[in-house]
Formats: structure tokens, sequence, C-alpha cells
């Protein structure tokens, strides 16, 4: 994954999306792990941006790779970022005309 802004907010944001369904499924229960949960993703991608802004490589790729760590649970989600190439998705061979 390249190390820009765009590579950060796209992991923090499928990170939070994977946190609002968990959170829908646990309702009413759940929400304060879910605050927890995403202060640290938003912190991580804080942290990632600013590493990159500063041209720090190394801390920003230890913190991409904990952002990582937070989608590790969902790494079958088809919209997981490490499916995806170029800032694209995969090809899907179950749509026709999308065969890789």
């Amino acid at each position: 994954m390249p190390l820009d802004p765009q590579t950060g907010v796209r992991v923090y944001q499928f990170i939070v999306d994977r946190l609002d369904d968990r959170r829908r499924e646990q309702y009413p229960d759940g929400r304060e792990a879910y605050e927890d949960e995403w202060t640290a993703a938003h912190d991580l991608e804080k942290a990632f941006a600013e590493a990159v802004h500063a041209d720090d490589s190394g801390t920003a790729e230890h913190l991409l790779q904990e952002l990582r760590n937070m989608a590790a649970p969902w790494q079958n989600h088809p919209h997981h970022p490490d499916n995806h190439t170029d800032g694209r998705r995969q090809p899907d061979g179950t749509v026709p005309g999308n065969q890789p």
C-alpha cells in the first residue's frame, strides 16, 4: 500500500464502516466498545497522516500496519483495503463481464 494520506483514509473508513455494521448488529449493546475502537482508529489515521506529511516513512509504515491490524478481522470482506489494487477494487469473477 502506498504511504499517502488517501491510503490512511481508505483503511480508516473501511474500519469505521465495519464498526458501524457491528454496532448496528449489537444494538443497543456495544456502544462503549464502538466508541473506544472508533477513537483508536481515528487517532491512528490522524497520526499516520501527520507522519506522511512530515516525511517520516518509518513511523507512517508502522502506523499503517497498526491500521491494517485493526482491519484484519474483516480480511475476507470484499471491500477490505488489501483486496484492492491501484485504488480500484479487484475484479469480481462472479459478475458477468468482470473476469480478471
